[in-house]
Formats: structure tokens, C-alpha cells, sequence
């Protein structure tokens, strides 16, 4: 029965296959628990003639498997909880052998796997492509009898009477489920083997075997796509390389071999956990190792800060430009496709200054208005950038040599330089920027990424993160490109189960549309771990590479999490390093330290039947002491940008813990998108905020819109005297109820004023603004009107202390879409002169928004 433990590792496998979504982004969290369950029943049948050897000082180990399950977070402390309970088994029900030997070994594998994670986390991302394989795969398939052949890395394999391109990529290889199979079987020729030189022989005929079978799984996958029936959507087919049912399915065959061909005998254990001083000295090595390799991870030097003198880049910038200024003159998608708002909200914390060339002066876009340049040249040169502290590049035209050294050596000297991209080389960005972020190790992908189900992707921050998403818990994607960077890059969004297809130059976007449906169109892409954004320093400087140009651009800037993200990299730039090295200091310390553990231990490592209880205490002191290596010197995370970057009376704050979606994230799609996004053309800068305190902290206006969350007493409290203070909340309601525990704060009431024949009807002629509010529906009663149709107020404020409460009662039109679809206000790219046969005058909504948030108290009578 003991051969029956190759088949717990394929479930132990399956746990994490099914938990993280590394090739999909979906997870299966029942399908990962069945299989935790099965893998330890199957290792408790597979220990059943174990001899064991007790000793109760096992018990101690409880202590630190207790302490790793609650400072690891799930899914990475799955080893450790087994370990633990296999313990307390162990430890009151000692009969019950077998159980508890399957659970402890269990958790030994666990976390062996979880361990190899983290490795694979920083390898896969920028080493998916193994092109160098591409020859011996296209002899092995010519040998099976395909047609194939090789270029530039890409098999071309003949079949369904079309030519696929086949990307030859780790994922593709099966490398992902490979190696947690690996660990699983080196945990367990370790824990049964005699010997090392039995131990020795079995991992390298294991190593050996799996090999083999990589290629033969690959080629069995290949003739599988070719030789059954395609489906109606071809990138479907791809399931059989990143499904996780197909992907375990297709590694059974190895445990199958290794279960003839790899056989062990009955294990014997001594779980004596007595050491020599000698060890105990190898203990404390251990933890020190651990401690100082997990800190050259993670560690962030918090530096010293700088100047915060920012220049952008509008030399070469021909996509995302930030000179044309965002106002109530000028509509369309060019006044909101553009990174305008970025650079000027840096202005509340930092001095930025904007290059321009000498053809600025020139140039000029109808009915929109030009920023005054702060630097004028025709280049880039280090004379200029030696008197700032960071250098912002984004998708910028082609770069002069002498250019990009200069931007080099203000990074080598100390400079802190952001770079951002976009998909598919769009509009030659990717070339350009390349051209510069080569220099540092860094590459731009050529392709377009987004969920493996093709949505858009949705970033979710972890616990562990980097200091450029400290203030970000979340960030929307509109579709980046990968990123490729050297091993000692920072991971600052590392995206799980993405899909990068390659651009197609045909098509407008640079996306394959002309050929969605085409089968050959699918087998070149690559999936899995892919970076978002890295970071990484060079001489005294740093660099951060981002991927996606689009939601910088002022229509997404202030929600989705895009300004959290700027803010956080700017404060990563702005700060120069207090020590040199250090990194590579902790590092080099802590794999020698390592080494001398291993020397220490070297006579309990002889004593195999000590294997399993040597390696439950190795892995637990050393998750542990990486546990308290994280708590120590990973990054204080926070949900939301400080305060400093906001100047109050130039800040709309948007009440997102009470009100109706007003923005979209991730899924949910938001009503108020264009509303919001219009307060900017009033020099104000918005910002939506998840809890009530941040909301009223930052900015002298408070939005509130379809209340469908009451305010409680402390809130309603702050509400008072946030106003009284001189601030103004604006309330947008369209029914009775809605807010009504607000309205009522203010001593106003509402009631629905219904229709009837003296009630004008909807855009009559003496309605001159035109605007679609009906003359009936919910009316204000209290407070100073300050617009009405016909004889119902829509817009009223009541004065409270040195503030106002503003209350405005048909949100419905503010919602975005065209008539009533669901709203009036249409989108960000409406341009009002365009747009005609609407019924009512969009110019003169938009005119209300701005009359609300500027208006002098004047009473407007339409009707």
C-alpha cells in the first residue's frame, strides 16, 4: 500500500490548482478542499505499515505550526493548519498511527509547495517564453508524424488544413503543475528513503522520468487540439493547457510511472526531536538564514525624501498628452482621453513642470486651450533632468540616443523615472518606450492582456504588498500589456490568470478583431502570471514600468484606483535610499548563514528515519521566523490616498459607503460616471471614497447620491458639523426615502408633487433651459429654492453655521445615457455640438452640474 502515496501528491497538487486562479481567474474552493481531503486519506492508507518510533517532544512543534497558521494567510498556511492538527493527533490519539502520519506528511508537502510558490511567483512572470526548445519539440513532432517546422522561436505545426503558430511557453510545457509534483515527490523520497545515496538516486530518476514526460504530455495535448472537433469559439480549445481538471488529468500518467518505476519500502520513523548543541547552533543559523533572506525580499528602504520636483514628458508624448486643459468649453473624447487631470492633482503635493517641444508653441486644437509650457526644448538632455526628482514618460514617439542616455544617467545618479505603456506596441509606444527601459532590464510585451475569459482585469492587493499600492486596494484594468523584467525587479502588481495575445496591425486598436473566430489565431498567446507594473533600482535611482496609458487618462483618473497607484509611486520615487546594497547585503548574509545550517545539521540529516520529524522542524522554524520577517518589514498598507494630496476647497468628496454605484469597480457597473467626471471641468478635483470619515476629511463638498445605506448617529453628527464648519453637502435623490433621515437633518421634508393639468408638460416652450425634469414627480418643501419647474423645486439649499446643505431631487437625470437610458447626461466622449435629436439640450444639463457646484444663490424659476 505504500506505492499508493504517488497519488496524494496529484491530490495535494490539485488543491493549489484549484485554489489560485494562476491560469484561469476563476477558482474552485469546494474542488480544492475535496482534494486536501483526499490526498490525506489516501497518505493515511499509504503510512499504514510505517514503523514508528514515538517521542513526546514532538509536541512542542505545535507551538510554531499554531504561530505559522495565523501569521500566514491563506491559501499558504494549508501546510502548516495540518501539520498542527496532525500534531494534537499525534499527541492525544498516538494509536491512531496512520492518521496522523498521513496528516503530518501532508502538511510537509503543503508546505513544501507553498514554499516553491513564492519562487515560481518571481521566475514565471517574465521567463514564460521557452522558444530555445522550439527545435527538439519540431523533431519530436515530425517523428510522431506532423508536419512541423520552426522560426523564431515559433513551432508551425500543419493540421485542420490551416497552419497554427504554436508560442512554445512554460505554460503550455505544464511547468506550473510540474513543479508542485516535483516538490511533492521530493518531500516524499526524503521523508521514505534509507539512504542518501538512495534518496540521490530516486530524486534524479524522478527528475529524469518527469522530463520525459513533459514532452510527451505536450505532444499528446498538441495532437489532441489538431485531431478532435473544434468548438464554436476556438480559444475554448485552449482549456485543455489551462484548465484545471485537464491540467491534473494530464500529470496522472507520471504518478502512474513513478508508482512502477520509482519504488520505495515501508517507511521507519524516529520522531526523537533531541539535538546536539551542535544543532541547536543550527537552529539558531536557520532562523537568522530565514529571517535575512525573507527581509532582501521584502525589505523597502522608507529613504530619505526628496524635492518632489516632477517633469512629464510632452516632448514624445503622442498619445496621452497633458497640455490641453479640461473645460466646460471644450467636448468630445480628446478633452477626456488625455492625462490632463493627472498632472495637474499633482500639483497639490508636488512641483510639476511640464517639457515641451519648440512645435508646442504652434500648435493648437479647436476650441480647446493650451497649459503655459514651464520648459521649452527639442530634446531631452541631463542638464534639464538633473533639477527634478522624478522624469514621467508615457507612450511617448521615438527617443534620440544621446536621449536615452540622459534619462539613464538621471536614473544612475538618483532620479526616480516612471515609464507608461499600453497594449499591442499601440501606435509604436512600446518600441519607443523600450527603447529606454531595455537599458534597465525591462521589456514591454507587444499584446494585449486581460482575463483568460477575455474580461477586463480587476486587481485585488494582497497583504504583502509593494509601497506603490499602499494607498491602492484595488485597481480597474482597460487592458494593458506584459511587462518583462530581471530577477531583482520589485513585483508591484503581479496579475494571476491572465491572457497576453499578441497585437494584430491590421485593425484600428491594434487588437485581433478582424479574426476573433480563427483557430490559428489562439495557439501563439501566453497565460498566467504576468506583471502589471514592476519596479527596480538602478544605481541610486528607481524606475517603476506601468502597462496601461488608458486609465491615466482623465475620464478614469479618479476612480478605479488609478490616482492611489500615482500617488503611491510617487512617493516611491521621491524617496532616495538610505543605504546602498542593503538588499543584497541581507541576501548574501542570509545564504551563508544558510549553508552553515546545513554544515550544523549535517549529522541529523544522515539518520533518515529522523527525515520527517527533521524536516516539520525545519519548515516550521522557518515559517515562523519568515512570518515574523514579513510583520517586520513589509509595507504598512492603507485604503486611501492621504489627505496631503488634496486641497480641500478644490475637492469634491464622493460619499461611496452610502450612496448607489457611482462609479464602476470591477464588475459593477457605475450610473454617475460622466457627473462625476464633469466636476473636473471646474478645476475641482473628485474623489470617491468607501468610508464616510475619509470623504468629509478631505474634500469642502460632500456628494451623496441615492442614499441605499442610512447614516447612523455619529455620522449624522459629523454630517452637522462638517457643515457647520463652512463646508457643503450636496444630496442628489429621485423617490421618497432615499436620504430622507438626511433631508430631515436640515430642517427640509420632500413629497411627490403629482401630475395634473395645471403641471406643464415635459420640455414645454416656457421651459427655456431645456431640460428633461418633469413639472410633477418629487418636490423640495424647506430651504431656499434655488430652481423650479413649474411649480415644483428641484434644487434647494438651507444655510447651517458658515456651510450649506444643498438637496436636488431628480438624480435620474444625471445618470449617464441618452434619453432616460438610463439617464441624460451621456458619457465621458459626448461632445453636446455633435449631438443632436436628444429632445432636450445637453449643454444645459451640463450647465446645471456646474450651476450646482458654483452657483452664487441666485433663484432660477423655469416654468
Amino acid at each position: 500500500m505504500r506505492q499508493i502515496l504517488w497519488f496524494s501528491i496529484i491530490s495535494l497538487t490539485a488543491f493549489w490548482v484549484y485554489s489560485l486562479g494562476i491560469y484561469s481567474s476563476s477558482t474552485n474552493q469546494s474542488l480544492a478542499i475535496i482534494s486536501i481531503v483526499m490526498g490525506l486519506l489516501i497518505s493515511s492508507i499509504g503510512f499504514s505499515k510505517a514503523e514508528v518510533v514515538t517521542h513526546n517532544n514532538l509536541i512542542a512543534l505545535v507551538i510554531p505550526a499554531t504561530i505559522a497558521s495565523i501569521l500566514v494567510h491563506y491559501p499558504y498556511n494549508i501546510g502548516f493548519i495540518a501539520i498542527a492538527f496532525g500534531l494534537l493527533i499525534y499527541f492525544f490519539k498516538q494509536e491512531l498511527k496512520s492518521v496522523w502520519l498521513g496528516i503530518l506528511f501532508s502538511g510537509v508537502v503543503l508546505s513544501a509547495q507553498a514554499f516553491i510558490l513564492s519562487v515560481y511567483y518571481i521566475i514565471a512572470p517574465s521567463y514564460h517564453d521557452i522558444s530555445w526548445l522550439s527545435a527538439i519539440i519540431t523533431l519530436l513532432l515530425k517523428l510522431t508524424g506532423l508536419d512541423a517546422a520552426s522560426a523564431d522561436g515559433i513551432v508551425y505545426i500543419y493540421g485542420l488544413e490551416a497552419t497554427f503558430p504554436f508560442a512554445i511557453t512554460a505554460e503550455k510545457m505544464g511547468i506550473y503543475p510540474w513543479i508542485l509534483i516535483l516538490i511533492g515527490a521530493i518531500s516524499l523520497i526524503l521523508i521514505t528513503s534509507l539512504n542518501d545515496r538512495m534518496a540521490l538516486r530516486n530524486i534524479i530518476k524522478f527528475f529524469l522520468i518527469s522530463i520525459f514526460y513533459i514532452f510527451l504530455r505536450y505532444l499528446t495535448l498538441v495532437y489532441i487540439f489538431l485531431y478532435s472537433d473544434m468548438p464554436q469559439y476556438p480559444s475554448t480549445r485552449l482549456e485543455i493547457f489551462t484548465d484545471p481538471t485537464w491540467l491534473l488529468a494530464s500529470f496522472l500518467p507520471l504518478l502512474l510511472l513513478s508508482y512502477k518505476l520509482c519504488p520505495f519500502d515501508d517507511p521507519k520513523f524516529n520522531f526523537d526531536l533531541s539535538f546536539s548543541k551542535r544543532s541547536a547552533l543550527g537552529s539558531m543559523a536557520i532562523v537568522l538564514s530565514v529571517f535575512l533572506l525573507v527581509g532582501a525580499c521584502i525589505f523597502q528602504d522608507p529613504g530619505i525624501e526628496k524635492g518632489g520636483r516632477i517633469l512629464v514628458d510632452e516632448i514624445h508624448s503622442i498619445w496621452e498628452f497633458s497640455t490641453l486643459k479640461l473645460d466646460k468649453d471644450w467636448y468630445g473624447e480628446s478633452s477626456t482621453y488625455n492625462a490632463y487631470s493627472m498632472a495637474e492633482w499633482l500639483k497639490s503635493k508636488y512641483h510639476v513642470d511640464r517639457i515641451v517641444a519648440p512645435s508646442y508653441i504652434n500648435w493648437s486644437v479647436p476650441h480647446s486651450v493650451k497649459v503655459s509650457p514651464d520648459v521649452v526644448s527639442d530634446k531631452v538632455t541631463y542638464d534639464i533632468l538633473k533639477n527634478y526628482d522624478i522624469f514621467i514618460i508615457k507612450t511617448p514617439s521615438r527617443f534620440e540616443p544621446d536621449e536615452v542616455d540622459a534619462i539613464v544617467r538621471f536614473v544612475e545618479d538618483g532620479g526616480g523615472l516612471l515609464l507608461i505603456g499600453d497594449h499591442t506596441n499601440f501606435g509604436g509606444t512600446g518600441t519607443n518606450l523600450n527603447q529606454i527601459a531595455r537599458s534597465f532590464g525591462i521589456e514591454f510585451g507587444f499584446d494585449a492582456v486581460n482575463t483568460q475569459e477575455g474580461m477586463l482585469y480587476y486587481y485585488k492587493r494582497g497583504p504583502l504588498a509593494h509601497p506603490c499600492v499602499k494607498y491602492m486596494p484595488y485597481l480597474d484594468f482597460m487592458t494593458g500589456c506584459s511587462i518583462k523584467a530581471p530577477l531583482n525587479a520589485e513585483p508591484v502588481i503581479l496579475g494571476f490568470g491572465l491572457n497576453a495575445i499578441p497585437g494584430e496591425y491590421s485593425s484600428t486598436g491594434f487588437f485581433r478583431e478582424t479574426r476573433q473566430n480563427d483557430p490559428t489565431q489562439i495557439t501563439d498567446t501566453t497565460w498566467g502570471l504576468l506583471y502589471q507594473a514592476v519596479a527596480l533600482r538602478y544605481g541610486k535611482g528607481k524606475i517603476v514600468a506601468f502597462s496601461d496609458s488608458t486609465i491615466i487618462s482623465n475620464f478614469r483618473f479618479f476612480f478605479g484606483g488609478t490616482c492611489n497607484f500615482i500617488a503611491g509611486c510617487m512617493e516611491y520615487l521621491n524617496r532616495g535610499d538610505h543605504f546602498d546594497h542593503e538588499k543584497q547585503i541581507l541576501f548574501i548574509l542570509g545564504l551563508a548563514l544558510g549553508i552553515l545550517a546545513v554544515y550544523l545539521f549535517r549529522m541529523e540529516m544522515q539518520d533518515f528515519k529522523k527525515g520527517l520529524a527533521l524536516l516539520l522542524f525545519i519548515i516550521l522554524l522557518s515559517a515562523v521566523c519568515a512570518s515574523f520577517a514579513i510583520l517586520m518589514f513589509s509595507t504598512p498598507l492603507e485604503d486611501s490616498i492621504p489627505e496631503q494630496f488634496y486641497i480641500k476647497n478644490q475637492t469634491i468628496s464622493f460619499d461611496g459607503e452610502h450612496s448607489s454605484q457611482i462609479v464602476s469597480r470591477g464588475d459593477n457597473q457605475g450610473s454617475y460616471e460622466t457627473f462625476f467626471i464633469w466636476t473636473q471641468r471646474l478645476g475641482l478635483t473628485p474623489t470617491i471614497e468607501d468610508k464616510f470619515d475619509n470623504a468629509i476629511e478631505k474634500g469642502s463638498t460632500l456628494v451623496l447620491i441615492d442614499p441605499v445605506e442610512p447614516l447612523n448617529q455619529y455620522e449624522k453628527q459629523a454630517l452637522g458639523d462638517y457643515i457647520q464648519k463652512g463646508n457643503t453637502a450636496v444630496l442628489l435623490i429621485e423617490s421618497e426615502g432615499k436620504g430622507l433621515d438626511i433631508v430631515r437633518l436640515f430642517n427640509m421634508t420632500t413629497y411627490t408633487l403629482m401630475q395634473s393639468e395645471n403641471n406643464s408638460p415635459l420640455l414645454n416652450p416656457d421651459n427655456n433651459l431645456e431640460l428633461p425634469i418633469e413639472p410633477w414627480g418629487l418636490t423640495i418643501h424647506g430651504g431656499n429654492a434655488l430652481l423650479n419647474i413649474s411649480h415644483r423645486v428641484v434644487l434647494a439649499e438651507q444655510n447651517c453655521g458658515k456651510g450649506k446643505f444643498m438637496l436636488f431631487t431628480d438624480s435620474r437625470i444625471f445618470r449617464d445615457g441618452f434619453n432616460g437610458n438610463p439617464g441624460y447626461m451621456g458619457y465621458s466622449s459626448s461632445d453636446p455640438a455633435s449631438i443632436g435629436n436628444l429632445g432636450y439640450n445637453l449643454t444645459a444639463l451640463y450647465g446645471l452640474e456646474y450651476y450646482i457646484f458654483e452657483h452664487t444663490g441666485d433663484v432660477r424659476d423655469v416654468g
